[in-house]
């Protein structure tokens, strides 16, 4: 019988430690989908002299990967390329932070810097059989991306690895609702630039922005498996089209000069307690490439492509959030 995503699942939980495994809690998002997954144990073909034929195996270190696809709908991605979650507020109005630079943090949240492991579940109900659902264990993102385009919702992706064996069980369990679920669309995106002072940029037609942790599996003599995982350089990138880049921003292409700031806003588009929004500000903004074509009864638009230094998430909903440290090495 042939399975279609009606009959999958896909959802992940916060590991207390590394591999430990966790509860299936969370969705990614609204439309979410498994863009890929894969599992190798890196066979070693053995052979010998005086024979054309494989004497035997061996197995290296269990290595996998996987990347999810969604419409963003709900801040808690960013526990997986920020880190824990800053929560205050009272009732139906709460307030999320994360960041990624350490002296904004307060005391009681230091292990907001350190990233988390996961424990991703996907699977699918076979209907005739039993069901088929994999543990990606000790699994950590490496890379998240949010694009906003117009006519269309702000669509999320992201990649990650894993480097425990799975552990296959045999069912898939009731699907999971998401407290603060809402589809964002390009029509309450904007974006604010330049330098702090609140101008949302005209005319944008889209827009995406990406993190890469450069996160890396820790391996061990002793065991095939990871026993942790590390992160290198935090780097973001972005990117912007839209139809008239203001000549002072142009300029500091060709001067090589910094922007203090650049805001992302995502909003439900109501207001007062009703309201859910993700509002995501970079610091240290580096203009790096400006490109267009000029073409007949056509609009110009203009490509501006950046780099950030350092990030701050604002998620305001109505669901608390416990704060959670990480647990990489």
């Amino acid at each position: 019988m042939v399975r279609t995503g009606a009959h999958g699942t896909l959802k992940y939980g916060e590991e207390s430690s590394f591999g430990g495994g966790a509860t299936a809690t969370r969705p990614f998002g609204l439309q979410q989908s498994v863009g890929s997954l894969s599992f190798k144990n890196n066979q070693i073909a053995l052979t010998q002299l005086n024979s054309i034929e494989v004497q035997s195996f061996a197995y290296g270190k269990n290595e996998g990967s996987g990347s999810v696809d969604f419409v963003l709908s709900s801040p808690w991605v960013f526990d997986a390329i920020l880190g824990g979650v800053d929560t205050s507020g009272s009732s139906s109005d709460y307030s999320h932070i994360w960041d990624s630079d350490s002296t904004n943090l307060t005391a009681d949240n230091t292990g907001i810097k350190v990233p988390k492991s996961f424990d991703i579940e996907v699977g699918f109900d076979s209907k005739t059989a039993t069901d088929v659902v994999r543990h990606c264990k000790g699994s950590v993102f490496s890379s998240l991306n949010i694009k906003s385009s117009i006519g269309e919702t702000v669509t999320g992706s992201m990649d990650f690895l894993y480097g425990i064996v799975d552990t296959v069980t045999t069912s898939i369990g009731s699907p999971i609702a998401d407290g603060v679920a809402f589809p964002y669309t390009f029509s309450h995106a904007s974006l604010q630039f330049p330098d702090g002072s609140g101008n949302v940029i005209a005319e944008v037609q889209d827009f995406d922005i990406s993190f890469s942790s450069n996160t890396e599996l820790l391996y061990s003599q002793g065991s095939a498996n990871a026993v942790g995982a590390f992160r290198k350089l935090f780097e973001m990138t972005g990117k912007f089209n839209a139809s008239f880049i203001d000549k002072a921003q142009l300029q500091k292409v060709f001067d090589r000069t910094e922007l203090a700031t650049l805001t992302a806003i995502f909003t439900n588009g109501l207001t007062g307690t009703s309201e859910k929004s993700i509002k995501i500000e970079f610091a240290g903004i580096g203009l790096s490439e400006h490109s267009l074509s000029i073409a007949p009864n056509e609009p110009i638009f203009e490509d501006l492509t950046f780099q950030m230094r350092n990030v701050k998430v604002t998620a305001n909903n109505s669901v608390s959030k416990t704060v959670t440290s990480g647990n990489l090495v």
